[in-house]
């Protein structure tokens, strides 16, 4: 929604990589993946001056990368975008058409653990939205109601009353994360970016949790339109427990990567 937001969290500074390439042809960089973001048309800007080209070049190539590797459909509402060069408590806030995330003072994999987490908010307000003909909901998103025919709703209603209430009988098992259970925005966004980040692990949890499996499926079904990802570590999850915050476990970014 217009006001999610994600708390900072220690991390480490981003340094910028480039890919080898194999046949010893000039190699594809940040400079490359940064321009090609700036042909897609976005209004994309910075909070304030930066003097490190390569750091922007980079950030920027990170947006790209990952937006080339989510569905279509889900970056499409995606006409705003501002580059965060200071680390102020947010690393990241989105809604509608609208992203806001912080490039420094994180790790490669966990600002695009933070990037996936937002989209997830644009997919959840942008990309699936009611009408207002459909009359309002009981949940409302800052100022703005709900519509009835809004399809989150079916998934918001599996752990929340309304937006600021959980179901009496919700327990932890029933989310993917701690701060999951903060309001069923952030249900969403969590469960977005850990079923594309930490697929296996996701499908590893769902015997915990049958409200849980219910949000699998819904998001396999409704969203994904069938597809699951199979990144994550299987190994590492413990089943009885949860992450406060999906966007800092570790995965494979190189697998999540399709360019």
């Amino acid at each position: 929604n217009s006001s999610a937001f994600i708390e900072s969290v220690p991390a480490v500074a981003i340094v910028p990589t480039l890919p080898v390439s194999e046949n010893h042809a000039a190699p594809v960089g940040d400079e490359h993946f940064a321009g090609q973001l700036d042909s897609l048309g976005l209004n994309v800007g910075v909070n304030r001056p930066t003097h490190n080209p390569e750091s922007l070049n980079h950030c920027k190539s990170m947006v790209y990368k990952t937006i080339e590797s989510l569905p279509a459909e889900d970056v499409a509402p995606i006409q705003n975008i501002t580059l965060k060069f200071n680390s102020d408590g947010l690393r990241g806030q989105a809604g509608g058409s609208k992203l806001v995330f912080q490039c420094v003072d994180m790790s490669d994999s966990e600002l695009v653990g933070v990037l996936v987490h937002e989209i997830g908010h644009i997919v959840d307000t942008g990309r699936v939205q009611g009408s207002a003909d459909s009359g309002e909901s009981e949940f409302m998103d800052g100022t703005n109601p709900v519509y009835n025919n809004d399809l989150s709703l079916e998934f918001y209603r599996l752990s929340f009353v309304t937006e600021k209430e959980l179901k009496q009988n919700a327990k932890i098992l029933d989310f993917v994360s701690g701060y999951a259970m903060s309001d069923p925005y952030e249900d969403f966004a969590e469960s977005y970016n850990y079923y594309i980040l930490h697929g296996v692990e996701f499908r590893k949890l769902l015997t915990t949790s049958e409200i849980l499996a219910k949000k699998y499926d819904f998001l396999k079904t409704s969203i994904f339109h069938g597809k699951e990802y199979n990144n994550g570590e299987e190994q590492n999850v413990l089943v009885k427990s949860r992450p406060y915050d999906t966007t800092v476990l570790s995965y494979d970014l190189k697998k999540f990567f399709v360019l």
